[in-house]
Formats: structure tokens, C-alpha cells, sequence
């Protein structure tokens, strides 16, 4: 008479178990990996949609307008959008591109409250050169997981790690 072979019911929930205190474990590093992915992504569209504004002022020698979608002190974290200086607001139908904003990340600029940031045909930036702080009250607040973008004069930005307190 032929054997059948598999596994036991204890050995497979004991596997199982394994595998569940494993996913416990592993679960935390996750969240933690995925928040500050999400920071770095908006930090990364934020630097491309400020290039983008720039390069269109150049190319099309005229102002390009990078605007928050509100009007508000915080408009910058609902997200934002790139366009002539005709537009007023992000629906506008002469927009060129808009960003949207990541759920549980904030992007803030005491320089830029509620206001547009203007390139001009030169690329340079009016009304003055500035921050934007890209961060979220979930990162761990010792290590370099935020985000200052610097914006020259000249209107270019640059990218800086800091601490999630720490302001630009």
C-alpha cells in the first residue's frame, strides 16, 4: 500500500503562524517606507512642475504662472497647477499641467502664501525667490525624510533633505 504524503494540520498552522508574526513585523517598516516615498514624490513633482513653469516661460517668452489650487494659507498642500498669467484659478481652460496633492503629505511655503509664483520670460522668478517645505506629521521626526525646495533667483530650484520639524 502506497503512503500519501503533504503536511499535517499543525505543521501548516504553525507555518502559518510564522508567516504571521513575520507580516507583523515587516508591517510597520512598511507604512514607514510608503509615507516617505509619498514625500519624496511630491517633493519630485513639485521640482518638475517648477522646472516646467520655468521652461515654458523661456520657450514661449512669455510669464508662466505656477498657482495653488486654493487661495488659502495652506493652498499649496491641496495641490497646484502651471499656466499663463491669464489664469486665475486652477480650472482655468488655458492651464497647462496640474499636480495633485498626496494624502498625508503637506506642501508649504512661508514665502509663497496663497499666492502665485511667476516666471518670468527670462526664467527668473517674481515676486522674490522663495521655499517650499514637503513633509507629513507620520515621518519619523529624526531622520532626513522631508523636503526643502529652494527656488533661486535666478528661478531655479534645488533640493534639500531635512528633518520633518525642521522647516526650510
Amino acid at each position: 500500500m502506497q503512503q500519501i504524503r503533504g503536511f499535517t494540520l499543525i505543521e501548516l498552522m504553525i507555518a502559518i503562524a510564522l508567516l504571521g508574526i513575520i507580516a507583523a513585523l515587516a508591517a510597520p517598516s512598511m507604512a514607514n517606507f510608503a509615507i516617505r516615498q509619498r514625500v519624496s514624490s511630491q517633493a519630485n513633482e513639485l521640482m518638475l512642475s517648477l522646472a516646467f513653469a520655468r521652461s515654458e516661460a523661456i520657450k514661449r517668452n512669455a510669464q508662466i504662472r505656477l498657482l495653488p489650487v486654493t487661495n488659502s494659507a495652506e493652498g499649496w498642500k491641496d495641490g497646484w497647477c502651471v499656466g499663463p498669467t491669464s489664469m486665475t484659478n486652477c480650472a482655468h481652460a488655458d492651464r497647462l499641467k496640474v499636480f495633485e496633492a498626496k494624502s498625508n503629505v503637506s506642501v508649504s511655503s512661508d514665502d509663497f502664501v496663497g499666492t502665485p509664483l511667476t516666471f518670468n520670460r527670462d526664467g527668473t522668478v517674481f515676486p522674490q525667490e522663495g521655499d517650499f517645505s514637503v513633509t507629513s506629521p507620520k515621518l519619523n521626526a529624526n531622520s532626513l525624510d522631508a523636503r526643502c525646495i529652494n527656488i533661486s533667483p535666478q528661478g531655479r530650484p534645488g533640493l534639500m533633505k531635512v528633518t520633518r520639524d525642521a522647516g526650510c
